[in-house]
């Protein structure tokens, strides 16, 4: 038997869903049938023609064909390949509908007890196969059964089930096929679809498809790459004493030892489908480490005389400590910046097998004060093994959809020391600061690894900062929100006065993020609307004041069946805020200010809706509204786009025609996250590659012409301490139920908040909104005589159609992403200054 790989190092994938359907057990024949009636063959798919009149609802992405790979009975079964969801074409739900009358005879299903389907999962992640059957009425019966990676199941579902479901028995339209899409392909067989009226043998049925689902996993030909894999990575390693080339050699070897390992085990499985996929599951986790090790192999190439190794990651990737490849180069980048802004990128360390204590990066920025400063911190891993859950992303060449191990995401800003695990990587967060004064040129940067009883290392950093600068203050409006008292709980403060003090230090902290503290929820989260003073602080010291919430109107608070109620329980709401309102009409903020309206709520409450923001309007007319009211149409149709001045839309939703619409009326229209936005839209969850957010924020809100972001909150700590430990810290990642990140995106330090890698592309998103705005803005004060070609380059890339299709599609590379916003400054610069090469 091979080794199990331990659960931190386990990539196991699942797709978590909502609908949750048991498998309907079956019971005996009804008592007193004298003897069982044959067997009606539906679809045994043992002919040519068998899949005659089969209908895919995404025929250019899901391919159903007859197959001799994988049988239950006969030769031949059905296979279906579903195509992975990473474009807005894979919203399809995906499905193979077998006709009746056409695919399957048109039988009377009355006769039978049962309805038994054989079906197996032939993809690389744990899928839920379904079975539904179909009458002409579309009433239907669902059945679902959970199948591991090459897992066969039996679907035995009671022909009476069906019929109380109040499917038509006599009227019966198609019997349905499917699973949900996934960022990965997915492949489902399936075979032996009849009426019976005797129970199966599911055991027995296992075991005769074992050996076909053993051939499907092609262990030897895995085992065949696998070792040909480490063999060439093996001759890449320098062949010396020295210490980093010893460990490497003695890496490769480990796995070389395991595969062979892996190798003697073949020829005795037979039919122990569990054992050979386990071996499977193992080989997969060996391909990633060889591609691990190739990191290794090209930072020990990079530098063959360092005893450590130091390389370069974009900040929209992750730097995994263990188990999987980096995405690095190894060779010094040059950071582009336009003045008055930050970026990053993360120096990455590896040490070869020898742990590395107290280590640190120090940044010299070379030459005479240049307005760039220059800062470097650890960056921490959370652990995320269930019961941690994840949504799959779309995986890449270095990392599957998803790793349960350790995970990047803290930066640790209040301690600039770490100490690192024998064998493991690290990265630091490189922090690059212009402000709009900083001379452009460019500017060296030393980054200086140091750590206790080791020399020095140290590599190159080249920043080039352009002549042009961008707003302080992000042009895309935000409304993030947080809770004072869950802030406030890592570090045991519950003193009114004191908790306020700390939400000080958050909005301060959010305010160098190009984020204005608020909360949506304050009816829920705070006692009252917020005070002059507090906003006067948001307006002077923490950014600037932007917007602000007053109060929530939650319609669910209101008796829907009691009409007569809702005016004096209205009054009662407009009572409470109305003397704040005349404080900052006073204070000349009372523009900055909105209504927080009828979260998520649906088609129910309009008439409420209506009634109550027609009487708030009346009282209250320089007030806007902003809601997250679930409404495709944005009021169009039930009138409530008359009342909601900025209206919040999720982001699959997007619609450029109500959003034109609404700015045609003067109005906004706004998106936002939630935990059920799933890839490939953006998400803010902590196993989502980091750059979404920057893409979101920056060119894909620019090229959808939406006015703002929505995020409801930033530090559901609930029940969590303090982050005081790493680099691989104890820190539960769950924020948001079972989910990692949601609701989370800052962490309570030792010393106040720190950043997630996260929030840190979610800034770097609003300044490349603000950079594209620039470019408008330079492009429409073009003078006379302009290169026409020059301006044709600028509006293309203003476009971002080189990084971005739509809300679903877009760049996942960053050299793409950094190569199409190098040239948007490029392009800027030029305009800037008539045309000529900066």
């Amino acid at each position: 038997m091979g080794s199990v790989i331990p659960a931190r190092r386990r990539w196991v994938v699942s797709i978590v869903f909502g609908v949750v359907t048991a498998l309907t057990v079956a019971g005996p024949p009804a008592v007193g049938s004298a003897s069982a009636s044959a067997d009606v063959t539906l679809a045994d798919f043992e002919q040519p023609d068998a899949l005659r009149n089969a209908t895919l609802p995404a025929p250019d992405l899901d391919k159903v064909t007859v197959t001799r790979d994988y049988a239950s009975a006969g030769q031949q079964g059905m296979r279906l390949d579903i195509g992975p969801y990473n474009s807005k074409a894979g919203s399809v739900f995906p499905r193979v509908w077998l006709d009746v009358g056409g695919t399957i005879p048109d039988v009377d299903w009355t006769t039978r007890t049962y309805l038994h389907v054989s079906a197996a999962n032939g993809s690389i992640e744990r899928a839920r196969m379904y079975v539904v059957v179909w009458d002409k009425n579309g009433r239907y019966l669902l059945r679902s059964i959970w199948a591991e990676p090459y897992e066969h199941q039996v679907f035995e579902i009671r022909v009476a089930d069906i019929a109380a479901a109040g499917v038509d028995l006599a009227h019966l339209d198609k019997i349905q096929i499917s699973t949900e899409r996934s960022p990965n392909p997915k492949r489902l067989y399936v075979d032996d679809i009849r009426l019976t009226d005797q129970q199966t043998d599911v055991a027995a049925e296992k075991q005769r498809v074992a050996r076909t689902l053993i051939a499907a996993m092609d262990l030897s030909g895995e085992l065949a790459k696998a070792k040909e894999a480490v063999a060439q990575m093996r001759k890449r390693i320098r062949q010396t004493p020295a210490a980093p080339d010893r460990y490497l050699v003695a890496q490769a070897d480990q796995i070389r030892a395991r595969l062979d390992a892996y190798g003697e085990q073949l020829p005795g499985l037979g039919d122990r489908v569990g054992d050979a996929r386990k071996i499977w599951k193992n080989l997969i986790g060996v391909d990633w480490e060889i591609r691990r090790l190739g990191t290794l192999v090209a930072a020990r190439s990079a530098r063959p005389a360092a005893p450590i190794g130091l390389g370069f990651s974009d900040s929209m990737s992750h730097v995994y400590p263990r188990d999987l490849p980096c995405d690095c180069s190894f060779v010094p980048p040059m950071l582009s910046l336009v003045r008055g802004e930050y970026e990053s990128t993360q120096l990455v360390a590896f040490n070869y097998g020898t742990p590395l204590t107290g280590a640190w990066v120090e940044a010299v920025v070379g030459g005479r004060p240049s307005g760039v400063t220059v800062e470097a911190h650890p960056v921490v891993s959370l652990n995320m093994v269930p019961p941690v859950a994840q949504k799959p992303s779309i995986p890449t060449a270095f990392r599957p959809s998803i790793y349960e191990g350790w995970t990047p995401d803290p930066i640790q800003t209040n301690d600039p020391k770490t100490d690192v695990a024998a064998g493991d990587v690290q990265a630091f967060w490189v922090t690059v600061h212009t402000t709009p004064g900083t001379k452009p040129g460019v500017h060296p940067v030393d980054l200086i690894l140091r750590a206790d009883g080791r020399q020095p290392e140290r590599v190159k950093l080249r920043v080039r900062v352009w002549d042009v600068k961008i707003d302080q203050a992000p042009r895309l409006r935000t409304a993030i929100g947080h809770d004072p008292k869950a802030y406030a709980e890592p570090y045991g403060v519950t003193d009114p006065d004191e908790v306020a003090k700390l939400v000080d230090t958050e909005y301060a902290f959010l305010g160098t993020y190009m984020l204005q503290g608020d909360n949506i929820y304050r009816s829920i989260y705070e006692g009252k609307p917020p005070s002059v003073e507090s906003l006067r602080r948001i307006d002077e010291q923490y950014g600037g004041l932007r917007q602000f919430n007053i109060w929530y109107f939650d319609p669910r608070l209101f008796d829907l069946t009691k009409p007569d109620s809702w005016a004096s329980k209205a009054d009662q709401l407009f009572d409470l805020i109305a003397p704040y309102v005349e404080q900052y009409r006073a204070a000349s903020f009372a523009d900055k200010a909105y209504l927080y309206c009828c979260d998520e709520t649906r088609a129910e409450h309009t008439e409420l809706i209506r009634f109550v923001l027609a009487r708030f309007k009346q009282r209250f007319p320089d007030i806007r509204v902003l809601t997250t009211a679930i409404d495709d149409q944005m009021g169009r149709q039930s009138g409530l786009d008359a009342y909601i001045d900025w209206w919040v839309r999720d982001v699959p939703w997007y619609n450029p025609q109500i959003i034109a619409e609404r700015h045609a009326q003067g109005r906004e229209a706004w998106w936002y996250l939630h935990a059920g936005n799933a890839n490939p839209t953006p998400n803010v969850f902590v196993n989502h590659d980091p750059g979404q957010l920057r893409t979101l924020l920056g060119p894909m809100a620019h090229l959808a012409g939406v006015d703002g972001f929505l995020y409801y909150r930033v530090d559901r700590w609930y029940g969590h301490p303090i982050l005081d430990d790493g680099p691989l810290s104890n820190w539960d990642p769950r924020t948001w139920n079972a989910y990692a990140g949601d609701g989370s995106l800052l962490y309570p330090g030792p010393g106040g908040p720190i950043p997630s890698i996260r929030l840190e592309n979610l800034r770097d998103g609003l300044e490349d909104y603000n950079l594209l705005e620039t470019l408008h803005e330079t492009i429409d004060g073009a003078p006379a005589g302009t290169d026409p070609a020059l301006l044709a380059k600028a509006r293309r890339l203003l476009g971002a159609k080189d990084v971005v299709t739509d809300n679903y599609e877009y760049v996942w590379a960053p050299t793409v992403y950094r190569d199409w916003r190098t040239d948007a400054i490029k392009v800027a610069a030029q305009l800037r200054h008539g045309g000529a090469e900066q």
